[in-house]
């Protein structure tokens, strides 16, 4: 009889994690030029949160003993919701990229022709990838069930508000109204709340 583990599941996890890289990269070649690009400072704060984030949660345990304890024993049944969340998470940041197209970058860029895009994820929030991140990322703290897997979901949440925020600002100034247009119909990151 073959019998599942919380650490099989995790493994699992971890492997969706190395197939959105895996999209990521072999997608490179086929984006459209930068015509404008976010600030170094501003890429490096973003990145640099979410970075602390992504350690916090997969990193090495030395952090303070406090964010080293569980909030909840993590049990097979919570493994199992958390890769639940992680193949959601995962799947609906690959749609979103993949419907985005030519038009992707990783960071907020404005591109030669770019286009506005409504449709599949986008009709749903404006910031699909970032959402799909998060839900994975919520997945991956449930599988660990520690202080610090939840403050890092929070601390990546920040990082990518920050994106959202100068990725909002180079839409409305390329777009106009079209964009205010769909941003007053379409929430950012979570269907009808925010």
């Amino acid at each position: 009889m073959y019998v599942i583990t919380i650490d099989q599941i995790t493994r699992w996890t971890q492997f969706l994690y190395l197939l959105l890289a895996a999209v990521w990269l072999g997608s490179l070649p086929f984006v459209k030029r930068n015509v404008h690009e976010q600030s170094i400072s501003s890429a490096i704060q973003q990145t640099a949160l979410f970075g602390i984030g992504l350690y916090l949660l997969f990193g090495s345990p030395s952090t303070p003993e406090l964010f080293n304890q569980p909030i909840f024993p993590v049990t097979l049944p919570i493994a199992l919701a958390g890769l639940g969340f992680a193949i959601c998470g995962v799947g609906f940041s690959i749609w979103a990229r993949l419907i985005l197209g030519e038009n992707w970058s990783n960071f907020p860029t404005i591109k030669h022709d770019h286009a506005l895009i409504v449709s599949g994820p986008y009709r749903i929030v404006r910031h699909p990838i970032y959402t799909g991140l998060l839900i994975a990322l919520l997945g991956s703290a449930l599988q660990y069930g520690l202080i610090r897997s939840f403050l890092a979901v929070l601390v990546c949440a920040v990082g990518l508000y920050l994106k959202v925020s100068v990725e909002e600002e180079f839409m409305v100034h390329r777009f106009g109204e079209a964009y205010r247009r769909y941003r007053r119909n379409v929430s950012a990151l979570v269907p009808f709340l925010f």
